[in-house]
């Protein structure tokens, strides 16, 4: 753990400011800046710390405890649930639920209750695993429409596709025949793609599986069918890689939609 000085180190170096420019914004004398961040001064005033603490966005009761990590130096005040100290990454992900829609915000909800049940993966018995499962459910004006979405859980052979995918989607249109044609299911593994590699992509919050091409200048999402148009990508446009097409999964089982990847996993235990 971190004691008061390195964690206010941290924090300045985090801010991107300098002792002087702390100084400035916390109205504590530079000198005393400077001793406090030395460790010259072991025991500062509280009106000090108070200061650099509202200048560093920090808390003092993350300053001061020694056992609170250094990567939790958010803190958020939880009705019910008191104080509650976060890393930027879990500040980051409040935020962002924080604008999404009504509707936006029930897709979360569905979707980390079901990421908590998967996940005790392995299946007890043969080298299989679950497997987080996306189907479009209503199209856009050219694609699929990503707030429309059924998620489900697929019980699936863990092979050296399955075994690298972060999830899998089910192909609904045909742009990427004859490589994989609708109603294929597809392992995906999040991240950019590689240069022509084929990934899902959602542009403007719909769905395209495509390859992205970028030349002179321009960028679009090129099919493979030649019936199916590429679709060029403006600048104003919002363009986002949802993951890397890695093959085709195989034999398959669909846990019954109601269910839970707990409810599959007691079932199998029955049959042994």
């Amino acid at each position: 753990m971190m004691s008061m000085t390195s964690k206010l180190a941290l924090a300045k170096r985090r801010s991107g400011l300098t002792s002087a420019e702390l100084s400035h914004r916390s109205g504590v004398p530079l000198s005393t800046v400077n001793k406090i961040l030395s460790g010259q001064t072991t025991h500062p005033a509280p009106q000090s710390l108070e200061r650099l603490c509202q200048a560093l966005d920090i808390s003092m009761g993350y300053l001061l405890d020694d056992s609170i990590p250094d990567e939790l130096f958010l803190s958020a005040q939880c009705e019910g649930n008191g104080l509650h100290y976060l890393s930027e990454q879990e500040w980051e992900l409040i935020r962002d639920y924080g604008v999404l829609t009504v509707q936006g915000r029930q897709m979360v909800d569905a979707l980390l209750e079901m990421l908590l049940a998967l996940s005790p993966l392995p299946l007890p018995t043969g080298r299989r695993r679950l497997l987080l499962c996306l189907q479009p459910a209503a199209q856009g004006h050219r694609g699929a429409l990503m707030d429309s979405f059924d998620f489900g859980v697929l019980d699936v052979p863990a092979d050296p596709i399955t075994e690298r995918a972060d999830f899998a989607v089910l192909l609904t249109d045909g742009s990427i025949t004859p490589v994989y044609t609708p109603g294929t299911m597809l392992a995906v593994k999040r991240g950019e793609v590689a240069t022509n590699q084929l990934g899902f992509f959602l542009l403007n919050r719909e769905l395209f599986p495509r390859k992205l091409s970028r030349s002179a200048g321009r960028t679009k999402l090129v099919a493979i069918n030649v019936s199916y148009k590429d679709i060029p990508v403006q600048p104003e446009d919002e363009l986002t890689c949802m993951g890397a097409i890695l093959g085709a999964v195989r034999d398959y089982i669909r846990l019954p939609k109601g269910s839970t990847p707990a409810d599959f996993l007691y079932s199998q235990r029955l049959k042994l």
